[in-house]
């Protein structure tokens, strides 16, 4: 069945020439840009961008087609699709018509693992070669899972995770806001934002070139754990002044709908959310969680599986120091991968409103900062398949609890430790890194300073 590439035209502006970005139905509700690191999209082969929604997929997308544009690509041979609404069939139709009338090109499928048998969709659209392709979806069983059957068809090193701003790509992106649009109360913490670019690995911090900056950009942490990496909650903070009780529940109804469209109901999800509101990174035990909820453990363990697999959140696993991996019978913890998830949840469940956001965050500091180190520890790591954080994160639960613990080359340990409050020392059979408020010694980091200098890996956008 014959497709008209006119009903296109309103996703694809740039079909019409230059100036196309003042028309894009994405890029102008957008108003001011946080770059992000643009990875190399290999020709005729398959590319995944998977990651929670709200974080800014789309507009990458549209950054991704800018580029390609630039480096001359011609714009009538770029393709967009908005799938979450469309079937296969019609898709099909849809791509069989462009390879007819261009004969092959780009194919961008934003939001396509919602869609029925997505993953035989691009196994046909690859076998019958001519585009090269770049897929986005948020549907976190539909895109692990199926993404895995998918082998051959040039996946291979090229799937990536994409996740809210890491604390680094916030300075970065901020600082990058024209002066006149910053709201007064916020201009001069924006306006003092150091012009250094200075990062390490996680294993081996050097934070003496970021010292003389540590006031300016202690002061900015406290506004990045506010937005939790969101570039709607960054947009709306600095040129508001605050967020609106609409981003708040943004991010409820991405959490819960993604509960839903697995079946799962969203009342379970709820008290799930609101128990670990309480414990926050407190060990946790599946049956406990499960009596204190009113379900079965497996039903817990279900939703929290979901939940991270869905990129909210990860749960860390005791680490079995003898034999180098991770204890699946034992205690977990979870920590949230972005501060938002919680601060949000807690105006939901309370009734809240930006007020109510600070003073959460303010009591509830230390748990949810260490949240945010273990998922910027991870994000430095991880890879989609090959390295997924049970190959070497999890937490050390002796006598003393560590927070975090990584492993390294050689199966040697590093742990992290957040003491945002008072810094007090352990013993432990594996060296530590203290992350802090202000205090800095030979295994003492600022935590701000930390975070400015990790970097996400290759596989993370």
């Amino acid at each position: 069945m014959a497709v008209k590439l006119t009903d296109l035209v309103n996703h694809n502006k740039w079909w019409k020439g230059e100036g196309w970005e003042k028309e894009d139905p994405d890029l102008k509700k957008i108003r001011f840009l946080l770059e992000r690191r643009m990875i190399d999209i290999s020709e005729s082969e398959l590319t995944i961008i998977r990651g929670v929604r709200r974080s800014g997929k789309t507009v990458y997308l549209k950054e991704i087609i800018r580029h390609l544009i630039e480096k001359g690509i011609d714009p009538r041979s770029i393709m967009y699709l908005s799938c979450d609404r469309m079937n296969r069939s019609r898709t099909k139709n849809i791509v069989n018509e462009f390879r007819i009338q261009r004969g092959g090109g780009y194919l961008i499928l934003d939001e396509i693992t919602y869609m029925e048998n997505w993953n035989l969709l691009l196994k046909e659209i690859m076998e019958q070669g001519s585009f090269t392709v770049i897929a986005t979806g948020s549907n976190p069983v539909g895109i692990k899972h199926s993404a895995e059957r998918l082998p051959g068809r040039g996946i291979e090193g090229n799937e990536y995770y994409f996740d809210p701003l890491s604390f680094r790509e916030f300075l970065f992106a901020i600082k990058q806001a024209p002066e006149d649009i910053i709201d007064p109360s916020l201009r001069e913490a924006v306006l003092s934002t150091p012009d250094i670019d200075h990062s390490f690995p996680p294993f081996s911090p050097d934070i003496d070139v970021l010292l003389p900056f540590f006031e300016e950009i202690e002061r900015l942490f406290h506004h990045y754990l506010l937005t939790g990496g969101f570039p709607n909650a960054i947009v709306e903070l600095f040129l508001d002044g605050k967020l609106t009780t609409d981003t708040y529940e943004m991010m409820i109804r991405m959490t819960l709908g993604l509960i839903s469209k697995e079946g799962r109901k969203e009342s379970i999800a709820r008290s799930i959310m609101e128990r670990l509101n309480t414990i926050g990174t407190t060990r946790v035990d599946f049956q406990a969680m499960g009596k204190d909820v009113e379900v079965h453990h497996n039903t817990v363990r279900d939703y929290l599986d979901l939940l991270e697999d869905g990129r909210i959140l990860y749960v860390l696993h005791q680490w079995d120091l003898a034999k180098r991996r991770i204890k699946h019978s034992k205690g977990k913890k979870v920590v949230f991968q972005s501060s938002l998830f919680p601060i949000a949840f807690n105006n939901y469940i309370k009734g809240g409103e930006w007020h109510q956001a600070q003073e959460f965050l303010d009591q509830n500091k230390e748990w949810l900062i260490e949240g945010v180190v273990a998922s910027h520890v991870i994000w430095t790591v991880e890879r989609p398949l090959m390295m997924e954080k049970h190959a070497f994160a999890g937490f050390h639960a002796g006598k003393k609890e560590c927070d975090l613990v990584l492993v390294q080359g050689n199966d040697r340990l590093l742990g992290f430790e957040t003491k945002y409050g008072k810094l007090k020392k352990t013993d432990y059979p594996f060296p530590v890194i203290y992350l802090t408020k202000e205090e800095s010694d030979i295994d003492a980091i600022p935590v701000s300073l930390f975070l400015f200098g990790l970097k996400k890996g290759d596989w993370s956008i």
